[in-house]
């Protein structure tokens, strides 16, 4: 687990508290949300930029015109 889900976990756990405590209403546990929201965010950001290429992606894009990488709509 990395510890970007750990501050995930903890600002799921501190957001409950905080509502439970103040009221869902409140505007300190509409913060709370919002803190969780943006870390997922973040996460995701972060997961898509790290996404690895595949050997067949990387071959092509060298060699674009082998047959393998060829694409055809049907």
């Amino acid at each position: 687990m990395t510890s970007q889900t750990l501050d995930i976990f903890q600002a799921l756990d501190e957001a409950r508290a905080i509502c439970n405590q103040e009221g869902t209403n409140s505007n300190e546990c509409i913060l709370a949300w919002e803190i969780v929201e943006k870390l997922r965010a973040e996460q995701s950001r972060q997961q898509q930029i790290t996404k690895r290429k595949t050997d067949l992606e990387r071959y092509c894009e060298i060699h674009p015109e082998a047959i393998e990488c060829r694409i055809y709509d049907i």
